[in-house]
């Protein structure tokens, strides 16, 4: 109980000093106490909720929906708020839109990046073989290091392709991205008058698409000499990326009535065109790009050491041991997609086979077709040779299936000129579809 005396002082102490405080005084602290014994007993009044509406006006291109503004991503503002909201990493973003003469060496150059980032590119680039030769109209975004140093380069090749080169510790790693888009079918037809071309083009056909008729039924009909009254009709695949028609379509299914014959072509899965009896209008596929006896002096491996760089990195094609000026073929009927000079590939030639099949022919000596140009299976379409990094005279040849490279000495090609016995079904289906879009009971 000690700790209490200390306590029981202090109250006999406070006692003392008001027992000796003036009347007056003593008075005031008496009423000052019963005040604030009133005050704390009084209970407190309620806050009350009060809405305050005002009026907030939207800047112009505001999303508004169910009456309230829609959020936007960062994102989607970066741009427009750029100069406000500094990148302070130190990174800058270059766009350049190709014009007539552009090319990437004049782009670095302009920029001052480094020769050997270039290279680099090059070298990544030559699976796709998109930077050599660029293309008016096409966009560029460069993203720039601090140090001046390339970390990325982006080309929009087209409405459905983008392909990105991204810095990867010594060197860029390639990204081709595509939008599938969505393909709409139209029905083209008409009655000859004049050329069949230009009543084809009368009707809206395309002259790529238009060609593409000509080419399937070449050994069928003599265009030249159809007469007025004959009549046609061309159903045809188109891509649309974001609502807008990309330039890409399909040829899908052609009639023509040729006085009191009809012609018939429908376009199959394997990419290859046959008649409503499945007998084929195209050539089957060569398996291999040169005649005689040649040597394969490497195959399709993704996995392969590079015999220069001294890296893992995929060869997606097959090499052909021959001499310069050997004769390269073509392996099926098929257009030319691109045919150019690119450093590490050398001239090369791509071709389309159909919307499935594509190849490849690199280190090219001489290239004896033009872009664009239709060539049939079995025509020749350039020299071997040892352009661009190679290490000695030989014909790299890919092929691929959809966009993604495959073993051409291993991959299941339509080497017969009609319709399998066990796609027979599926061809029939495809075939009295394509007729009741067209309008076309029983031909």
């Amino acid at each position: 109980m000690l700790f209490l005396l200390p306590l029981k002082a202090f109250f006999k102490a406070s006692i003392a000093v008001v027992n000796n405080l003036p009347r007056k005084h003593f008075f005031a602290l008496i009423l000052l106490f019963v005040f604030l014994l009133v005050i704390s007993l009084v209970p407190m009044q309620p806050k009350t909720k009060k809405t305050i509406y005002r009026s907030l006006e939207l800047p112009e291109g505001v999303v508004v929906k169910d009456e309230h503004a829609a959020a936007e991503p960062l994102a989607a503002i970066k741009d427009e708020y750029a100069k406000v909201f500094p990148d302070f990493s130190g990174n800058k973003e270059v766009e350049f839109e190709v014009n007539d003469g552009d090319s990437l060496s004049n782009i670095f150059e302009k920029e001052s990046l480094s020769a050997g980032a270039l290279q680099l590119l090059l070298d990544a680039d030559k699976e796709h073989l998109r930077l050599a030769n660029l293309i008016p109209g096409q966009r560029i975004k460069l993203l720039i290091g601090p140090d001046n140093n390339l970390l990325s380069l982006k080309v929009f090749l087209d409405l459905a392709n983008t392909l990105t080169f991204t810095l990867k510790e010594d060197q860029y790693d390639a990204l081709l991205e595509t939008k599938a888009g969505k393909w709409r079918e139209s029905l083209y037809q008409g009655r000859i008058i004049g050329s069949f071309y230009k009543t084809a083009k009368a009707s809206g056909l395309t002259a790529a698409q238009i060609q593409q008729v000509s080419a399937t039924l070449q050994d069928k009909i003599n265009f030249n000499r159809l007469y007025a009254g004959d009549t046609f009709r061309v159903l045809v695949s188109k891509q649309y990326i974001d609502g807008q028609y990309s330039s890409e379509s399909d040829v899908l299914a052609i009639l023509i009535k040729n006085r009191n014959k009809t012609y018939t072509a429908f376009l199959h899965e394997d990419g290859r065109y046959y008649d409503k009896n499945r007998q084929g209008l195209s050539k089957a596929y060569r398996r291999f790009p040169v005649n005689g006896k040649f040597r394969i002096s490497s195959n399709f491996n993704r996995k392969r050491l590079h015999p220069i760089t001294k890296r893992v990195s995929p060869h997606n094609g097959t090499d052909f041991a021959v001499s310069t000026g050997t004769k390269v073929y073509s392996i099926g009927d098929g257009v030319v997609l691109r045919a150019g000079y690119h450093p590490a590939a050398g001239n090369y030639i791509v071709m389309q086979h159909s919307r499935k099949y594509t190849t490849r022919y690199l280190h090219l000596s001489k290239i004896l077709v033009r872009k664009g140009q239709r060539v049939e299976r079995g025509a020749v379409i350039a020299r071997s040779g040892n352009t661009g990094r190679s290490t000695g005279a030989h014909l790299h040849y890919e092929f691929q299936i959809n966009n993604r490279p495959v073993d051409a000495m291993k991959v299941s090609l339509p080497l017969s000129t009609a319709v399998s016995k066990k796609e027979e079904r599926a061809f029939d289906k495809r075939r009295d579809l394509y007729l009741q879009e067209m309008g076309i009971n029983n031909i």
